[in-house]
């Protein structure tokens, strides 16, 4: 949810100044917590609960940023889980509309990896939290689409909360705020076929694969100079096993953590569940893979630029990408 965090930047007096002090209904806002994109994320205090909380703002003049709003609010509603940060408040007071959630102390996923990898006992138990809420929106129809450390709010090293629903995608087929012929998400946890169709609750389960190999390595699997060139390793490159930056990962969590990066969705877990529970039994048994009849993770991509459409491959070699300030990317 909040990809920046403020740092006494001249930023904060240049894009929202005096806002401090100031009131959105009984919210008094007190400090710039951090921003992305267009929005910005407020402490405040809720005077008439008396509690503290955060306010994610955005203003009336980004009509795109206001539908991924109402959006959020929207996929929030229906979503009551443990692991999922819940809004509290939804309103406008021109010229902004706010989403307000629970203020979480400790920070994010993110800055938690930016210390170093988490154990491997760490990271199972976050992952059964994570890829919990992750299953109760996908059984609910929703898809998130921005599964990232970022994105997981920490209330201590034990508990977290799945937040950010800004970009969520309802299976029903509902409208995507997805411009035509753009590709909208984080780079470095984009799945491979997102590249030609549409997100689906697998292409979810693969960032979550991402962020998984990222907490017991303490590195992510493919990196570049720039998102596309990020995003270009995501269609054509096998990732490092995750054991040659980790000895410490024994071989049926690597074989855990590859099935769920395989290139085919076919191929990996199919469900968040499904996921969980068997990192967990790889974790009580470390020397025990349990192999399907097929065969995962060594075939090279099929998303190469033979098997991509001629558009596609394409937009893929020869289209530039315009990096938003949330670390998202958009192929035009």
């Amino acid at each position: 949810m909040i990809d920046h965090i403020h740092r006494g930047d001249k930023r904060n007096e240049r894009t929202m100044p005096g806002l401090a002090g100031t009131s959105l209904g009984h919210y008094r806002l007190k400090e710039r917590l951090g921003w992305g994109g267009m929005s910005e994320v407020y402490l405040a205090y809720d005077e008439q609960m008396q509690r503290e909380v955060a306010i994610k703002m955005v203003s009336s003049t980004h009509a795109e940023y206001i539908e991924r709003f109402h959006r959020e609010a929207e996929a929030i509603s229906k979503l009551h889980h443990a692991h999922i940060l819940p809004a509290l408040d939804y309103g406008e007071q021109e010229p902004w509309h706010y989403l307000v959630m629970p203020h979480i102390e400790n920070g994010t996923l993110r800055e938690q990896l930016m210390r170093g990898p988490l154990t491997l006992e760490e990271a199972g138990a976050l992952l059964e939290q994570i890829a919990g809420a992750l299953q109760f929106a996908h059984n609910q129809g929703i898809i998130h689409r921005d599964i990232k450390p970022s994105n997981i709010l920490m209330r201590d090293d034990h508990y977290v909360y799945l937040a950010d629903f800004g970009l969520a995608k309802s299976l029903e087929g509902g409208s995507t705020i997805t411009q035509t012929g753009n590709l909208l998400g984080t780079p470095e946890y984009m799945a491979p076929e997102l590249a030609d169709g549409p997100a689906t609750t697998s292409s979810d389960l693969y960032a979550l694969g991402i962020l998984l190999y990222q907490m017991v390595t303490g590195e992510l699997p493919f990196s570049g100079e720039t998102p596309i060139a990020v995003y270009w390793k995501q269609l054509r490159d096998l990732p490092k096993p995750p054991s040659k930056v980790n000895p410490a990962i024994p071989r049926a969590i690597e074989y855990v953590i590859l099935r769920i990066l395989d290139k085919k969705p076919q191929h990996r877990f199919q469900t968040a569940n499904e996921l969980a529970e068997a990192y967990i039994h790889a974790l009580t048994f470390p020397d025990q893979v349990v192999e399907e009849k097929e065969e995962h993770v060594v075939f090279p991509s099929l998303y190469s630029t033979t098997s991509m459409n001629g558009d596609a491959a394409e937009q893929a070699t020869a289209t530039p990408i315009v990096p938003l300030q949330d670390e998202r990317l958009v192929l035009p």
